[in-house]
């Protein structure tokens, strides 16, 4: 008996631990950001979330301010800003985590017409935040960066 559990069980935890393929989310969310949201990873390996988003009519200067702004005033550490680079880079404390934090990264690029925004947000592996609120707080930045917010 013993020798069928183990492999069972290593067989059930090898699709935690690994998910080479980004998956998309499907959404009906007509918002830039939410139609190029993915992610990858697992509970176990830790997950990557990603978007993009263009919005109009902003300078790169403009843009981060209000998005750091946006940022610090939802639970976010700021950590650092790069003007020159287009770069702010922030973090979460996780609940229970001893210390561990989940950092998030948002690129700038001045383009003819307004700004490419660019996110990135990691939780380590035993770490959980549900994907539709990744997804929201990135638009919700962006909409923060066009004036909305």
């Amino acid at each position: 008996m013993k020798r069928l559990v183990l492999p069972l069980l290593a067989l059930s935890l090898a699709g935690c631990v690994s998910n080479p393929s980004s998956e998309k989310k499907t959404t009906n969310d007509p918002r830039e950001c939410a139609r190029n949201f993915t992610y990858d990873g697992s509970f176990l390996a830790g997950r990557t979330f990603k978007s993009t988003a263009f919005v109009n009519k902003v300078n790169k200067a403009d843009a981060m301010k209000r998005a750091t702004r946006y940022i610090a005033q939802n639970g976010f550490q700021i950590s650092s800003t790069d003007e020159k680079l287009g770069i702010v880079s922030a973090s979460q404390g996780v609940s229970y985590g001893q210390g561990k934090t989940a950092p998030l990264n948002v690129s700038f690029e001045q383009e003819k017409g307004g700004v490419q925004m660019d996110f990135s947000y990691s939780i380590s592996g035993g770490v959980t935040s549900p994907v539709s609120a990744v997804q929201n707080f990135f638009c919700e930045v962006a909409e923060a960066v066009e004036g909305k917010k």
